[in-house]
């Protein structure tokens, strides 16, 4: 069994991460879902990731929901009441960054950490009436909610950024490039690294990803340094992420700091 420990997005979506014994990647991790690397049809097994309350149906890589698409043509949809997840590792004590567009349904409850067995650091409840919500937690497996003053958007993509400090035992969240919680503790002092992702929605409805990264550099809204400072003609390619090509600018050139974004592993 693994035991859940990390980042949980609660609700409409828990991404956790946990402990593992298999063999995972290290970070960075970004994916867009696109082909080659995903195809149309079940999750399981496609790049590492696991339908694992479901091996048959948790979640799948759809095309045919355009309003759950960010950009390119395909994203991932998770069933309701359902979790997915991924290896991943990182060295211990390190800054880690979550950062993925979602869109998903709410709750109208608010659940108790203390009910939660496995250990965790950040906490994410999307809320019917209060919100997009954080757990400030005690470090003993606690901790109290706390209402971040930013809406659920149930109809569009909302950007959901997790600033992980496994050293300093705190976490920011980002809405949209907007840090809208500063300085939470984790639930659990004992998290150290991060090991895995999983996905949770539920039962109210189905929960879609896009544009998911995992990485140790900070996106460029956090002021991510610039590297580079010419632009530079491109071929366009909407394929995922994982190939390492950075997205044209309307104009057809590349925007020098969509390089960098890449190099860290996210894009704005």
């Amino acid at each position: 069994m693994k035991s859940l420990f990390g980042c949980f997005l609660l609700a409409s979506a828990l991404i956790a991460t946990f402990v593992s014994a298999a063999q995972s990647q290290t970070v960075p991790y970004r994916t867009s879902f696109e082909e080659p690397t995903f195809t149309v049809g079940n999750l399981d097994g496609q790049d590492d990731w696991s339908n694992i309350s479901d091996p048959n149906g948790a979640a799948a890589i759809q095309s045919e929901v355009a309003g759950g698409i960010r950009r390119g043509s395909q994203s991932l949809m998770i069933e309701p009441a359902s979790i997915i997840g991924r290896d991943l590792t990182a060295p211990s004590q390190q800054v880690i960054y979550v950062d993925g567009f979602y869109q998903g349904p709410t709750v109208d409850f608010i659940p108790d950490a203390t009910q939660m067995e496995d250990a965790g650091s950040s906490l994410v409840l999307f809320h019917v009436t209060e919100g997009i919500m954080g757990l400030d937690g005690n470090g003993s497996g606690g901790g109290s909610w706390i209402a971040s003053g930013d809406d659920v958007s149930t109809d569009s993509f909302q950007r959901i950024t997790i600033r992980q400090d496994y050293n300093a035992q705190t976490w920011n969240l980002y809405v949209d490039g907007d840090m809208v919680l500063e300085g939470l503790g984790f639930k659990d002092s004992t998290v150290t690294t991060l090991s895995g992702i999983n996905i949770e929605t539920s039962s109210d409805g189905e929960g879609f990803l896009d544009d998911f990264s995992v990485t140790t550099t900070p996106p460029s809204f956090l002021g991510a340094p610039a590297l580079f400072s010419f632009q530079a003609q491109w071929v366009q390619n909407s394929g995922d992420l994982n190939w390492d090509i950075s997205p044209l600018e309307p104009d057809g050139q590349v925007n020098p700091k969509d390089l960098i974004e890449l190099i860290g592993g996210t894009e704005q």
